[in-house]
């Protein structure tokens, strides 16, 4: 049982800013896709290492998202209990990566989606956490929660850009400030392995919390 982690930087047009949210515009695009892949059965600090990053701007759309794609089809058919973990990547990355594979005749519209959605097993940060707002203890209610929110809950570091700057920096061929905030970006890992002990230890405080009742 493996991990893939997974997030992915679309371009965000100056006419039009729902290119970066909607893969359907005659602008929109992925300019790149960072991943990491661990074969191994619990994730932890010492396993971490930086992403493989595929860059649009050194080839194409098509040739990134082929060789992801071949990437991920291999791995979610020869390992069955992959995670696939991201950060929205259930509502964003994978709906985006699979509309422009679609696009681009990488494969049929059912094997593609047979490979990003249905093999693997999904493990959206986003939505776990909503566990560690405040608002939400108090409010008693779910709140949808950012990567900065989280970052600052487990005191890592904030992001210091946005995803329109970086098509800013597209456009003007700063490639190497892209490849700087994605570097920076990928702390999906620890993310991981700090929820899951948020997760382990606040499960262990109400078990003594209920003995010393």
């Amino acid at each position: 049982m493996g991990y893939l982690f997974l997030d992915i930087e679309t371009y965000i047009d100056k006419e039009n800013e729902d290119t970066g949210l909607n893969p359907y515009y005659p602008n929109s695009k992925v300019i790149s896709i960072a991943f990491n892949y661990y074969n191994s059965f619990i994730l932890t600090e010492k396993d971490i290492i930086p992403p493989t990053t595929h860059k649009e701007w050194k080839s194409n759309e098509k040739e990134i998202l082929v060789k992801f794609y071949n990437f991920i089809k291999d791995k979610v058919k020869s390992d069955k209990h992959i995670k696939l973990v991201g950060f929205n990547h259930i509502k964003f990355d994978l709906p985006y990566l699979f509309s422009r594979l679609v696009y681009h005749n990488v494969d049929t519209p059912s094997e593609i989606h047979k490979v990003l959605f249905q093999l693997p097993h999904h493990i959206d940060l986003a939505q776990i956490s909503m566990i560690t707002s405040q608002r939400m203890f108090d409010k008693k209610e779910f709140y949808n929660v950012n990567h900065n929110d989280i970052n600052k809950f487990f005191d890592l570091k904030l992001k210091e850009e946005n995803a329109k700057k970086l098509s800013e920096y597209y456009r003007n061929g700063k490639f190497e400030l892209i490849e700087d905030y994605i570097t920076q970006e990928f702390n999906f890992e620890i993310i991981y392995i700090l929820l899951r002990r948020f997760v382990h230890a606040k499960k262990t405080m109400e078990k003594i919390a209920d003995i010393k009742k």
